[in-house]
C-alpha cells in the first residue's frame, strides 16, 4: 500500500472512533433513566427477597400496611394480582426466547 492509501486510512479509522465515541456518548445519555429505573427495581426486589425469607416480616410489613392505609393493601393487592398474571402469560415466551438465545450463542 502506498502512503496515501494509509493516510486514508488512518483518517477513515480516527473518523469512526470519533463517530462511536459520540454514539456511545449519546447512549449513555439515553439509557440513564433506564438504568435508574432498572436500579429501583433490583432495590425492591432485594427488598422482597429479604422479606420472602423471614415471614414474620412479611406478616409485620402487611399489618402495618393494612392499620395505616388500607386502601393502599388493596391497590397494592391489585396491582400485584395483575403483575403475576401478565408474569404467568409472558414467562413462557420469555423462557423460550432465553433458550433459543443460549442456543444460538452457545452460552
Amino acid at each position: 500500500m502506498n502512503s496515501s492509501a494509509l493516510e486514508r486510512l488512518a483518517s477513515r479509522r480516527a473518523a469512526l472512533i470519533a463517530r462511536s465515541t459520540t454514539q456511545r456518548d449519546a447512549l449513555s445519555l439515553q439509557s440513564q433513566p433506564i438504568a435508574h429505573a432498572i436500579s429501583t427495581l433490583d432495590q425492591g426486589w432485594v427488598l422482597l427477597q429479604q422479606v420472602r425469607s423471614n415471614p414474620l416480616a412479611m406478616a409485620g410489613l402487611l399489618l402495618g400496611v393494612a392499620i395505616i392505609k388500607p386502601r393502599r393493601l388493596l391497590v397494592l393487592a391489585r396491582t400485584s394480582l395483575l403483575a403475576w398474571q401478565a408474569l404467568r402469560t409472558v414467562a413462557p415466551l420469555l423462557h423460550e426466547r432465553v433458550l433459543r438465545y443460549r442456543n444460538k450463542t452457545g452460552a
